[in-house]
């Protein structure tokens, strides 16, 4: 035997239930068939003995999993030994990728360790007589909800989210969300998420390999390689262990370095340096070159192990430097300032950690086709599965990585900080080598709650909540790791405990207290959270709850999702105070969803614009949330079954490359532009400009200029406007239109109940482009304000490639509808499938 060899374990599982409350469905006394990785959930929905929690009242009838004891067992057999006889003194050990959660691993009879932590691997020796000896492996896990309360029972209550309807949470190191959260239900599965294998090896195994840019310019990158080695004494040799590393650039060049392992080191360092490197960049800044890395561990000339993975050579930092307005926050990669455009990222689907790889993959493509460049990987979820990371290397879609934390007081007594630190030293191992991950952070509003939450005042000041782990543990373990990365304790964050998180003036901040237009009340240094809350596409409600529950088709239908509302306050909370402001009632439940999408559109384009339009102060903006995980209200921008919602086309809009926009500045409104590209944006009026028009609600010019509004690379600008130009005669049947080389803005003076928008009216023409494809022509008769067509509304797997467009009267919009095998203009002017803002005010009062 030389090198490590490998045999996968996920096949011949069984499930089978130990002990909890009555169980209402029947099992087999041997239990189930299991699926690993996977969850019990999905091997009951599998079986089709459960239903899945996100139909009907599913989530009600699967309470009693989360308090019930399941056990997994898999025999051991001949045929699952791997390497001769002659090697029996080889290292053989199980490996569990991720087990899910609290429990024991037993084989046979002997217990091989305990586990309490979802989000590090677990490793055990066993004895190469166990296959002969057909031993049984062993899974042994305890309810999740019932773990929780013998905990609180056994060390005390504490603050966490929701003032602990969910489960005092942070006693576990699970997922948070699966116990609930104000976008989600609660249920909290158990099982194996992750692979488990057979290793056997001997002397030594490679655990991780660390490559770490530490200079990364356009004359030279140097690659330092941390090549992190498990020895086993009983079987090592005589001579050096040595690693190499060969690099392979895209463009055919080799690079090739040695290093040798201190005898009383636990890694190898190997030097690489690269001249004129192709560097990695974050998508719209550049390519994503990706090297292949080849690492082989020998001892001697005999290779024990093998590695392979994909870098990219860039460096990182985080600008948190002092100005007169404060302190900055700017990540910054290969030397250049970004404005992060972005959104946050929740694990996909009820069970965190089981999503398929090409789920995620499709999720991070529509955040591509958002013009996005980051997803911030949320601390209340999983550290996501290697296909996540992969897709945000080949994209260039930068990674802001939270540690799994969120809205909770943790304890810092035994044995919690040990898990942690395993937690933490397996990840940053595990996760070291993606070049999308540009930050290490702390975890999501631990601090923020503790401090402005009034928790501080109510914990007993002896008390702990966590303060140790973000502000020495994770910061020691993310420097001596990954000293390439900068690391943020929490976010918000302030720069200390004692600051106020939330500071505008530094740091990043989540802005929840400001929408819609009163965004421009503020500019922080980074908006790392914001949102608004709006339902799924109908289809994708009626699918969970059925269509009966919406036969009345009146506005007050909706109440039959309101099991599917988690957000503080409800409804009224959520919508009926914005949209009682913006819009006129509706008359019918398709006129209620249409609203309430529509105002998640615009507070997402208020936000985006604005602070873009200020980058030179603010240095990116995250909505909350990209995905969903169940048919709920939300604040995602695209729902449970992959439909972009109107907010997502407003994302798409708001963060693209360019972007003309109406603003307000202290001398009123303004004309301003960002250009995040490399090539000077407009010029003078000969050479485009920009050309301002007040119109009126027929399309007809009123006034009219010729602006000079030249934009320098990743600049903007802006331009007040004269008074005679922007001032209307009559508001409420008037809006300014700027157009500069294909781009427009729209300034409308009022909301959408008070003005004066007629009855949307226009002609459409449709044509057969091929298979299930059409090419529909919609020509404006009237003015529409923000057309969008509910792709649910025309079947299962419709897509369409623009929407929610406004036109003047006789424009054209051009839409190409995938996924209908017919088409015909009686299915578009169907309610609900095309709509505009026209119907919110008061012409279509009443639609």
């Amino acid at each position: 035997m030389t090198m490590r060899e490998i045999r996968v374990l996920n096949d011949a599982w069984r499930v089978r239930r130990e002990g909890g409350p009555d169980c209402p469905i029947e099992l087999p006394a041997d239990g189930v068939d299991a699926v690993v990785p996977g969850c019990v959930h999905l091997d009951l929905i599998r079986l089709g003995l459960l239903t899945h929690p996100d139909l009907g009242d599913g989530e009600a009838e699967q309470a009693w999993i989360g308090r019930t004891d399941w056990t997994w067992r898999r025999p051991l057999g001949p045929a699952d030994r791997i390497g001769a006889d002659e090697d029996a003194d080889a290292v053989c050990e199980i490996v569990f990728d991720s087990i899910d959660t609290v429990g024991e691993v037993r084989l046979g009879e002997e217990i091989l360790g305990h586990v309490e932590n979802q989000f590090h691997a677990h490793r055990y020796r066993i004895p190469a007589e166990a296959f002969a000896a057909h031993r049984v492996l062993e899974v042994a896990l305890r309810g999740p909800v019932a773990e929780l309360e013998r905990r609180v029972e056994r060390y005390g209550d504490r603050p966490v989210n929701a003032d602990g309807d969910w489960g005092v949470y942070s006693y576990l190191r699970k997922a948070a969300c699966s116990f609930g959260w104000d976008w989600g239900p609660k249920c909290p599965s158990l099982g194996l998420p992750g692979d488990v294998r057979l290793e056997r090896w001997r002397d030594a195994r490679i655990d991780a390999v660390r490559p770490l840019v530490t200079t990364c310019n356009d004359r030279l990158a140097i690659l330092e390689v941390l090549v992190d080695v498990v020895r086993d004494e009983a079987t090592s040799e005589d001579g050096e262990l040595r690693a190499t590393a060969r690099l392979e650039a895209p463009d055919g060049r080799v690079f090739e370095a040695e290093g040798v392992a201190d005898p009383e080191a636990d890694h190898v360092r190997i030097l690489l340096e690269v001249p004129d490197p192709q560097r990695w960049w974050p998508r719209g800044r550049g390519g994503q070159p990706l090297h292949d890395l080849e690492i082989d561990l020998r001892r001697n000339e005999t290779v024990l192990d093998h590695d392979r993975r994909r870098v990219g050579l860039r460096i990182i930092a985080l600008d948190t430097g002092r100005d007169p307005e404060g302190s900055r926050f700017r990540i910054v990669v290969n030397g250049e300032p970004m404005f992060c455009r972005g959104a946050n990222w929740i694990p996909e689907g009820l069970f965190p950690g089981t999503a398929a790889d090409d789920l995620v993959i499709a999720r991070i493509e529509q955040a591509v086709e958002a013009n996005f460049d980051m997803l911030r990987v949320w601390g209340g979820g999983v550290y996501e599965s290697q296909a996540f990371y992969d897709a945000c290397d080949e994209r260039g879609i930068m990674v802001w990585q939270d540690f799994m934390f969120a809205c909770a007081t943790y304890p810092e007594e035994a044995p919690y900080p040990e898990s942690i630190e395993r937690e933490a030293d397996f990840q940053i191992r595990r996760l070291a080598a993606h070049a999308s991950i540009v930050l290490w952070c702390g975890g999501n509003e631990n601090v923020l709650a503790w401090r402005n939450w009034g928790w501080k005042e109510r914990m007993d000041p002896a008390q702990s909540w966590g303060r140790h782990y973000f502000t020495e543990l994770l910061p020691r373990i993310a420097a001596t790791l990954d000293p390439s990365r900068p690391f943020l304790p929490d976010s918000p964050w302030s720069g200390s405990v004692d600051a106020d998180p939330n500071d505008p003036d530094h740091g990043d901040r989540h802005t929840w207290d400001l929408k819609l237009e009163d965004v421009r009340e503020m500019i922080p240094r980074f908006v790392s959270e914001f949102g608004h809350q709006a339902p799924p596409a109908r289809r994708t409600m009626e699918t969970a709850i059925g269509r009966e529950p919406f036969a009345g088709e009146s506005p007050d239908a909706m109440a039959a999702f309101a099991g599917r509302q988690r957000g503080w306050g409800g409804d009224q909370a959520q919508y009926d105070r914005w949209m009682d402001d913006w819009f006129l009632p509706p008359s019918d439940l398709d006129g209620r969803i249409w609203r309430m999408q529509l105002l998640q559109a615009r507070a997402t384009t208020f936000t985006y614009e604005w602070l873009r339009l200020h980058s030179n102060r603010c240095g990116g903006a995250l909505v909350w949330q990209l995905n969903d995980a169940w048919t709920g209200h939300s604040w995602s921008l695209v729902d449970v079954a992959g439909r972009p919602k109107p907010a997502w086309w407003s994302a798409r809009a708001a963060c693209a490359p360019r972007l003309l926009a109406f603003s307000v500045g202290e001398a009123g409104i303004e004309i301003a532009a960002v250009n995040d590209t490399d090539e000077t944006w407009g010029g003078g009026v000969s050479s485009g400009g920009v050309r301002i028009r007040r119109v009126d609600m027929a399309g007809v010019d009123l006034d009219a200029a010729a602006l000079e509004l030249e934009v320098p690379p990743r600049g903007t600008r802006a331009v007040a406007l004269l008074p005679d130009l922007v001032i209307p005669a009559d508001p409420s049947m008037e809006l300014l239109v700027a157009e500069s080389g294909g781009h427009r803005a729209f300034w409308f003076y009022g909301k959408d109940a008070w003005l004066s928008l007629p009855s949307p009216a226009f002609d459409l023409r449709i044509e057969r482009a091929a298979s299930n494809v059409f090419e529909v022509e919609i020509t404006a008769q009237t003015i529409l304000r923000d057309l969008h067509l509910d792709e649910g509304a025309l079947g299962e797997d419709v897509r369409v490639d623009e929407n929610l467009r406004c036109l003047l009267p006789g424009e054209v919009a051009n839409m190409r509808i995938r996924g209908v095998s017919s088409l015909r203009e009686d299915d578009l002017r169907r309610s609900g499938v095309l709509r505009t803002a026209n119907e919110c005010g008061p012409s279509g009062a009443g639609r």
